[in-house]
């Protein structure tokens, strides 16, 4: 990157604008997103630039960003911004420079069959992208599985770091029939590239295939955990049970991979518990100052979690009692 580019990395980490401005004929908008992100849109002449700076953590939330859009580069898919620059040790927090990605971000989950056509196209596209096929070093998914197994170690990871005195009666009655149930098992399935979060917010509709941003805790892992964490993601709480068993249909028509469906649903039934684990330690961590973010948290967001953690409650019990 040129002299000046660097200047105005260092500019935005030490003055953090909070509202748009012009520095040094660079036209500077912060963007509101993420709680772990400061992520700015720059643009001056024909530059037009996303900087991001990512919270400290064990994640490397930047560097895993910069691999995965340098990944679907070498694939030659353009389906998210073009990497441009990684920073991890001359600002505060580390920082990626990407090409902005023009377009519309969805205001929902899809409402269309073509619109849910255009979200299975993207997600295939990056399905597409093999550890073998590319140079990037990318890591494993931050969260992703390989086996019913590995997807259940996943669910007592999280309980581990929830005391045992502080979890509720309705999560330990959940818990009671996840550990009693037997999942199936599948030989070992391919690893592609999954981006992790799937969140509507991320998904920029533009002319031809979609793109989408927010790669920070992407990596190799199972396709099939990625479908299933579409499926269980709050985001798409209002989506009918009738269209998942759309989306499973369609997306397994377009894999050959046998195992597909059967790993999907085992997956759904793993993060259904996960979520619960996940909402209870929230609840949990926050006031105790356990879950740092970059972001100031709504004020709203004690009684927000708790209707979450009821729901996830409900439908992790039902989805248990159907097994």
């Amino acid at each position: 990157m040129p002299d000046a580019a660097f200047s105005l990395l260092d500019y935005l980490d030490t003055a953090v604008p909070d509202q748009a401005c012009n520095w040094r004929g660079w036209r500077i908008a912060p963007v509101a997103g993420g709680a772990n992100n400061r992520v700015y849109r720059v643009t001056r002449g024909a530059s037009d630039y996303a900087v991001k700076y990512s919270i400290h953590d064990e994640r490397n939330r930047s560097g895993r960003e910069y691999a995965a859009l340098t990944a679907l580069q070498e694939a030659g898919l353009h389906i998210a911004p073009q990497p441009i620059w990684l920073d991890r040790e001359n600002h505060r927090l580390p920082v990626v420079v990407q090409t902005w990605m023009d377009g519309e971000p969805l205001a929902g989950p899809p409402a269309t069959d073509a619109d849910w056509q255009a979200l299975l196209d993207h997600y295939d596209a990056i399905h597409s992208v093999t550890p073998e096929a590319v140079l990037a070093s990318v890591p494993d998914a931050v969260l992703n599985a390989s086996c019913a197994e590995s997807g259940k170690a996943i669910v007592y990871q999280h309980l581990a770091r929830l005391p045992e005195d502080v979890r509720p009666e309705t999560l330990r009655s959940v818990l009671a029939r996840f550990d009693a149930w037997q999942p199936p098992t599948w030989d070992p399935p391919a690893r592609t590239l999954c981006r992790v979060d799937p969140n509507w917010r991320n998904f920029i509709r533009r002319p031809g295939a979609w793109g989408s941003v927010d790669w920070e805790n992407s990596g190799w892992g199972d396709p099939a955990f990625e479908i299933a964490d579409l499926m269980t993601h709050p985001a798409y709480d209002s989506v009918p049970v009738a269209r998942w068993r759309e989306v499973i249909e369609a997306y397994d028509q377009r894999r050959a991979d046998p195992t597909l469906s059967l790993r999907v649903q085992t997956y759904v039934t793993i993060l259904r518990v996960w979520w619960v684990v996940r909402s209870a330690r929230y609840l949990y961590e926050v006031p105790r100052g356990l879950d740092p973010r970059l972001v100031t948290r709504s004020y709203q967001w004690r009684p927000e979690t708790e209707r979450h953690y009821a729901r996830h409650v409900a439908l992790a019990e039902m989805r248990l009692a159907a097994l």
